[in-house]
């Protein structure tokens, strides 16, 4: 039985796993040095064989600060706030009013679901950060909370100066689509999205991580050079029957070699696809959005869709190839999407993304979140409504390649001959700029040709990218700033960039008609101060 939740109380014991994990997250966030220190360990222990007795020290040291993060973290559920206080030597004490949660977002590890446990994470506007977690909680109180914070936000609605006709223009046709009336109790489920195996095989083909583990692997195969000793005799013996082969033998051990390199790489990009997005479902309730996936560890994602600031919808060049998109509904403070592939921090808010889907239910989505609002937006990179901007794009991204890359390979040769030379180097790093303008031209060509925005009444989609394509989606309404800027050779042009903020991030427009920027900077503002809607 769930404990009285206004009181002061621990979560459950396994959260010490959660905690020993976070601290590993933290430790990995600075990679970089990581990667060093344990190359220099790995030397050291190579010299002196008693060091490696502190690889298990470093172990027991992560796991007492888990526990002693798990033994100093309090929570109690207020009627109408969470209180959450945290900290070993720093001590932290949060006070969250639900009406500024704006999305609880759940997650089930393998022996969550087996103890009936989730770790909830607090969402809000106002951070980047998820603003509290509880980790390894029952799931009656994620239930608890998720009716508390709608029943706050229901409440809160009507008090807002909320035009009843406004709003049903602008999400009438999502209610209708779950049955009319889309209040925060009895609302019908609609599925929107389920991923089907060919799908997850397609994610796992174009994930571009395995790059990235191939080079940390070599790097650290490198600083481990005592373990070639353990694997000499193998290596020399696969030597040994590799010589006394002819030449179709090698042919064929080389090829099976590669093959099988290449099935397990395969076979890990997949695996890793099935583990993160198996059983991938996507499904609305009355203006709320929810994805579940996870085949070890489930999450699941909660974003109201008056929440949604911004879509993104991305193509890969292997995406393209399959036909399939990856849409991003980007809530307020939501996570910039390159951070999220790179890993991210721990504890940043999440989006809610779809990782594979078609032309056709892109669209749905950007129709149910944007309603009759989004009317004439598009998502698709290969629309033809999108306008190219100004070709003078390419010469000004050519020099700029064409000067950064002289410059670094200036650096390089100075760090390499040294100043004395500095005339020599001065001819090279020209040479090396004038060689430098013909791939910095295509490049830019590139990715001018990616370039193009659409715009109607209430909203504005821009398109970049250099080998994939990715389209960015926003309406008027929710924007917080918007800038028209002009570099000198911009206005010589008559040309600007059109800088618009939202509270997940930034859209630019570069290099479009000066008139055209400021008619769309002014038609933003009026959209911001005329609409009786929320932003948030």
């Amino acid at each position: 039985m769930m404990a009285n939740p206004a009181t002061w109380q621990r979560t459950s014991p396994f959260a010490i796993v959660f905690f020993v994990g976070k601290t590993i997250k933290t430790l990995g966030q600075s990679f970089a040095q990581l990667l060093v220190t344990f190359g220099a360990l790995a030397v050291l222990i190579r010299r002196n064989p008693y060091l490696f007795l502190l690889i298990p020290l470093g172990i027991l040291a992560i796991i007492a600060t888990g526990v002693l993060q798990y033994l100093f973290f309090r929570f109690a559920v207020q009627e109408d706030r969470i209180l959450i206080r945290q900290g070993v030597l720093k001590k932290t004490s949060l006070d969250l009013p639900f009406e500024r949660i704006q999305g609880i977002n759940v997650e089930r590890s393998l022996v969550d679901r087996m103890l009936g446990l989730v770790t909830v994470s607090l969402d809000t506007a106002g951070s980047g950060a998820a603003e509290g977690q509880l980790p390894c909680v029952d799931a009656a109180l994620a239930d608890l909370l998720r009716t508390r914070v709608s029943a706050k936000h229901g409440s809160g609605d009507e008090g807002d100066a909320r035009d009843e006709d406004a709003e049903e223009a602008s999400t009438g046709s999502a209610r209708r689509a779950v049955g009319g009336r889309s209040g925060r109790t009895g609302e019908r489920r609609e599925a929107i999205l389920t991923l089907t195996t060919g799908d997850i095989v397609r994610i796992g083909l174009a994930n571009h991580n395995l790059v990235l583990v191939g080079a940390v692997l070599a790097l650290l195969g490198q600083s481990l050079d005592f373990a070639a000793d353990i694997l000499a005799p193998a290596v020399e013996s696969a030597e040994t029957a590799f010589a006394g082969a002819d030449d179709l033998a090698q042919t064929l051990l080389v090829t099976g070699f590669i093959a099988t390199l290449l099935a397990i790489a395969l076979g890990l990009m997949i695996g890793a696809a099935v583990l993160r997005h198996h059983n991938f479902t996507l499904w609305r309730e009355g203006t709320t959005f929810r994805s579940r996936a996870g085949l070890l560890t489930q999450k699941e994602v909660v974003v109201e869709a008056a929440k949604i600031q911004q879509i993104s919808v991305s193509q890969s060049p292997l995406m393209r190839l399959f036909r399939r998109y990856r849409l991003q509904a980007l809530p307020a403070a939501a996570m910039p999407a390159q951070a999220r592939d790179a890993g991210g921090l721990p504890g940043l808010a999440e989006v809610l993304e779809v990782p594979a889907l078609k032309d056709s239910r892109a669209e749905g989505i950007r129709t149910r979140v944007f309603g009759r609002e989004g009317d004439g937006l598009t998502v698709l990179p290969g629309s033809r409504g999108f306008a190219r901007i100004s070709a003078h794009f390419i010469p000004v991204l050519t020099l700029r390649i064409s000067l950064v890359s002289a410059l670094i390979g200036a650096v390089i040769l100075l760090a390499i001959v040294g100043s004395e030379r500095a005339l020599g180097v001065a001819v090279a790093v020209v040479i090396w700029w004038f060689c430098s303008l013909p791939p910095a031209a295509l490049i830019s060509w590139l990715k001018w040709h990616r370039h193009g925005y659409v715009y109607t009444g209430e909203g504005l989609a821009n398109r970049g990218g250099f080998l994939g394509r990715k389209v960015d989606s926003f309406l008027f309404r929710k924007v917080q700033s918007v800038a028209v800027r002009q570099s000198p050779l911009q206005r010589r042009k008559g040309l600007a960039t059109l800088h618009a903020h939202l509270a997940c991030g930034k859209v630019s427009v570069p290099f479009i008609n000066h008139g055209m920027a400021c008619r769309l900077r002014d038609r933003i503002l009026y959209r911001v101060e005329s609409s009786r809607l929320r932003w948030l």
